[in-house]
């Protein structure tokens, strides 16, 4: 009888729950193959790291090996959630089937001879492309994104009529000094101080000073804000990899991923302050 009772209890409405552990248990190890691929691939790969530059521009919450799973399974992703949080939404699907994208999601930790572990499991998410909503885009004016970064800058900022060295904007990290040069706003020069931002502070995080790595994170930061620039290490950055351990590589990601969060949620705040102040003087004409 309790035979039965549980049977039936597992395959009521054809949910049969040891299935869908398999399933979910098979799904993760794929994605943690995806990943794995991913990792090597940016060994002495430029196009394959500009790609998850790029995926990790639009997605900077997410994990390093997240943007490799998405960049790896839909590299044209913008938004992403749960069918259940679209279905909130009250948004509908184009179709009966969509195209999952598996993530890893973090589960309650545990402890085991006094070592904690945190567990991943598979999560299902669909992209803002299957539904029958447009996507969420913003425009910014490059004024307002140049005032954003050094709105909240970590460092003194001066301004100089030109530097010695040539270049735009440097940092001086001994005196924690940001030198900007009288010039045009334009793409390159957004670039040169996002850039040199992103070496200030990467250094204040990890110790380190890494113009490549400075690099990619002014990318990352200027390219979700819209501003067109180039990436200039990615040559330099993926020959290194070529000589480290893959999750040595992850935790470099990491790193320049922490610091692109930090200065993005610092400079959208300032964003959404000024859209909303000039709304108000909009609305008080």
């Amino acid at each position: 009888m309790i035979d039965e009772i549980i049977t039936k209890a597992n395959t009521k409405d054809g949910y049969d729950k040891e299935a869908y552990k398999q399933r979910k248990k098979e799904q993760k190890e794929k994605a943690y193959q995806i990943i794995d691929d991913a990792l090597s691939e940016l060994k002495g790969n430029p196009d394959a790291l500009k790609k998850y530059l790029d995926i990790q521009s639009r997605f900077d919450m997410y994990t390093p090996r997240n943007a490799l799973l998405i960049e790896k399974q839909c590299p044209t992703a913008t938004q992403l959630k749960t069918r259940k949080d679209w279905m909130e939404l009250k948004i509908s699907f184009k179709n009966p089937s969509q195209q999952i994208i598996t993530i890893l999601e973090p589960g309650d930790p545990y402890e085991v001879d006094g070592k904690s572990f945190t567990p991943y499991n598979a999560k299902d998410m669909i992209d803002v492309q299957e539904t029958n909503t447009k996507p969420f885009t913003r425009t910014f004016d490059k004024r307002y994104v140049l005032q954003a970064m050094l709105h909240d800058c970590p460092i003194d900022v001066k301004v100089v009529d030109s530097l010695d060295s040539g270049k735009l904007c440097e940092c001086n990290i001994d005196d924690k000094v940001l030198y900007v040069s009288r010039s045009d706003v334009n793409e390159e020069y957004i670039k040169a101080v996002a850039t040199e931002i992103a070496k200030m502070n990467l250094f204040e995080m990890t110790n380190e000073l890494d113009n490549d790595k400075a690099d990619c994170i002014g990318y990352m930061v200027c390219k979700k804000y819209g501003i067109d620039s180039p990436v200039e290490s990615l040559d330099r950055l993926s020959s290194k990899y070529s000589n480290m351990e893959k999750q040595d590589i992850a935790k470099d990601l990491t790193s320049m991923k922490e610091v692109a969060q930090d200065m993005n949620s610092r400079m959208g705040q300032y964003l959404d302050d000024k859209r909303k102040e000039l709304k108000n003087k909009e609305q008080a004409r």
